[in-house]
């Protein structure tokens, strides 16, 4: 009889945010070598529910935030 593997590995690279966290202050922390604006660019496209969620609310501690592109 053969084990099934039941650890389930992520398809794409994700965080939490932190307390009072900002696109600015994600990227500067995930991407320290890439330039901000292009940075904070590709989270934003990768997070579009979080981008486009109405206003006043903000990123919230048990939000998912990705920090890679969706999978091919």
């Amino acid at each position: 009889m053969t084990s099934a593997n039941t650890s389930i590995k992520p398809v794409r690279p994700w965080i939490y945010p932190l307390e009072g966290d900002t696109w600015e202050r994600i990227a500067r922390r995930e991407f320290p070598s890439r330039p901000l604006e292009e940075a904070v660019a590709d989270l934003q496209s990768w997070n579009l529910y979080l981008v486009f969620r109405p206003a006043p609310a903000g990123m919230t501690r048990s939000d998912i935030v990705f920090t890679g592109p969706p999978a091919a």
